[in-house]
């Protein structure tokens, strides 16, 4: 617990005071307007460096992984992941339909952007397409994150 603490300290606005100011306290929004930046700060890099959620929860850090990946031929692993997250907050009557488009380009024999998975898994997802819903790529998912 202290290792988290003394790593997420100076990120902890109530601890350490941003700059530039908190826009919650203050009317200045430049601290907004520098996160939604395309340009990240060393501040938000090094953050990307604690763990792949911190990276993949920020859109710039993402984009870097995923040019990353495309670098090294495995960007459907990424694409993959950001596909089912994307399912999981459609609207149920897209679901099915978005659940096949998602099998068809990554699991699907001959899919043009196969990812691999173990056969646990890939038996585990092709049954929760029977009946497809928001969570029926999870087995697959948790598979590719660990």
């Amino acid at each position: 617990m202290m290792s988290y603490t003394e790593q997420y300290l100076e990120y902890d606005p109530f601890v350490c005071t941003p700059e530039p100011s908190n826009p919650w306290i203050s009317d200045d929004c430049t601290f907004w307007e520098l996160e939604a930046s395309k340009d990240p700060s060393q501040q938000r890099v090094r953050k990307w460096g604690f763990s792949l959620d911190e990276a993949l929860k920020d859109p710039v850090g993402r984009d870097q992984f995923l040019k990353f990946l495309e670098s090294e031929f495995s960007s459907e692993n990424l694409r993959f992941w950001l596909a089912v997250q994307d399912l999981k907050r459609r609207p149920l009557q897209d679901v099915p339909a978005r659940a096949q488009e998602i099998w068809q380009e990554f699991l699907a024999e001959g899919a043009p952007s196969s990812i691999n998975l173990d056969s646990h898994s890939y038996e585990r997802t092709s049954q929760n397409l029977k009946d497809p819903g928001r969570y029926s790529f999870e087995d697959a998912q948790a598979s590719l994150h660990t």
